[in-house]
């Protein structure tokens, strides 16, 4: 997530991971319940069917080209070869093995190369000269900025306690392994960037608080970011891993490969050098509806089956990865591929309008985008396809979501109004290659001129829906 927003951080309770801030549910579709390998397929067609058909059942998978976002590769800045150092304070963490032996197997577990490989990713290293033992503990509390800080300190050779290397190697206040008197592993750089990883795995006795809302982060349900820092006049990556209290071992494994894998594919998100964040303009109704959550991690973490445990001999809790291949192939977009076939949704391209969407009024920029167009009582009409990457068991059920505001994330990160409309599906079940017909008529205009909504479908089971969404596909209605 990009850190300098402060307001995409990892969450969740037990095996969950939520952005801090989501689009707050307003009306939820009454017009039906709510709802979610990597080789080529055939590629369905992606032309809707006329106004007035729903289409029919097709053996062709998907049965239609899957209209899916893109996340941009902006500069193309990414780590081809990371070095994970583990920073870990074992006097009041008993977790140290596990985080260290984490850091240690990822990089070479299918995960990853599952995760990261599209995108240029070689093998992450990390090993026993990567364990950094801290002597001293930290502070009851730290802020956002006193956590960077300590990190420049450290890697600055300004710290006092500098740590150990695992087996208590050196001293702690200097004469180690990394630059300046630093016990911290120095930077190693390939391709003109910096490939170290700092991961720190911050105790439950210290509480990470919001610099905006002075609040814990994990008050708020976070638990876990990654940014970066300027030592020596070079970018440096590094990833926040916080155990909250009464947080499983599991949901921190889970934020340290989100993190893992966002620090290495967008490593210095407050630079000019970005790497994979932000979906394609076509499809800003994602960055919209889902308050920008936007990175490769992010893009995948609103939902309950994106988190599962990996066999051995990496045997951790992870959270699955957004995959730019597999979404425009039709299969699911979340990698490592999930046993079974995948069930879609999808817009067509050629129903939607070139529509302007200006967000100059929160700090933000005016931008053209794909969408469609209704004022205020009128209708617009269009249709949503149904479509799977194998045969299926039968049917499955679609609902929407209409937001009441939308989070977008200015400097205060107040939320958008976003007016209220009527919506109607006529088809709110159907397969791989029917179409639902779904009409939409503004009540409300939304403060800024645009409302955004989502079809849904897949829900998450019933005990933790009030943690995951449903799947999603968002759009934009223009009401000018």
């Amino acid at each position: 997530m990009r850190a300098q927003r402060l307001r995409t951080i990892q969450r969740g309770p037990a095996v969950a991971a939520l952005a801090l801030l989501l689009p707050s549910c307003g009306a939820s579709g009454s017009a039906g319940g709510s709802g979610a390998s990597a080789s080529v397929i055939d590629a369905g067609s992606d032309a809707p069917a006329a106004a007035d058909d729903n289409g029919s059942p097709s053996s062709t998978y998907p049965a239609f080209a899957a209209d899916m976002p893109q996340v941009r590769a902006n500069q193309g800045t990414v780590l081809k070869a990371p070095i994970l150092v583990t920073i870990t304070w074992p006097s009041v963490d008993p977790n140290v093995s596990i985080w260290e032996a984490f850091g240690d197997g990822i990089g070479s577990s299918t995960f990853w190369n599952d995760t990261t490989s599209e995108y240029g990713i070689g093998l992450a290293t990390s090993g026993a000269p990567n364990h950094v033992r801290m002597s001293d503990s930290l502070p009851p509390s730290m802020t956002y900025y006193e956590v960077q800080d300590y990190v420049v300190a450290a890697l600055g050779g300004t710290l006092p306690d500098g740590g150990a290397s695992e087996g208590g190697i050196g001293a702690v206040d200097g004469g180690g392994a990394g630059a300046n008197g630093s016990l911290w592993p120095a930077p190693t750089s390939e391709d003109g960037n910096i490939q170290t990883i700092y991961s720190l795995f911050i105790p439950a006795s210290t509480s990470v608080t919001d610099p905006g809302s002075g609040q814990s982060f994990c008050d708020e349900g976070g638990s876990g970011y990654h940014d970066s820092v300027v030592v020596g006049g070079r970018p440096v990556a590094y990833a926040v891993t916080l155990e909250c209290p009464s947080q499983p071992v599991a949901s921190s494994e889970e934020t340290a490969s989100h993190e893992y894998v966002e620090a290495t594919t967008n490593p210095y998100p407050t630079s000019a050098s970005l790497g994979y964040v932000g979906f394609d303009a076509d499809h800003l109704s994602w960055d919209l509806y889902t308050g920008y959550n936007d990175e490769l991690a992010d893009a995948c973490q609103n939902w309950a089956d994106s988190y599962i445990q990996q066999a051995a001999p990496f045997p951790y809790w992870v959270q699955r990865i957004w995959s730019n291949a597999r979404a425009l192939a039709g299969h699911d977009p979340c990698a490592p591929e999930l046993a079974g076939p995948y069930r879609g949704m999808t817009l067509f391209p050629s129903e939607e309008a070139s529509i302007s969407v200006d967000l100059t009024s929160i700090g933000m920029s005016k931008t053209t985008t794909r969408g469609f167009a209704a004022k205020v009582g009128q209708t617009v009409t269009f249709g949503v396809g149904f479509y799977s990457d194998a045969p299926t068991d039968g049917s499955w059920t679609i609902a929407y979501d209409f937001p009441q505001s939308l989070l977008l994330f200015d400097a205060m990160g107040q939320p958008v109004k976003n007016g209220a409309a009527t919506v109607q599906i006529d088809q709110t079940a159907g397969e791989n290659g029917e179409i639902a017909q779904v009409s939409v008529t503004p009540t409300a205009a939304g403060e800024l001129g645009f409302q955004v909504m989502a079809i849904t479908w897949s829900p998450p089971p019933a005990l933790v829906a009030a943690t995951y969404q449903p799947h999603y596909a968002p759009l934009v209605v223009s009401n000018e």
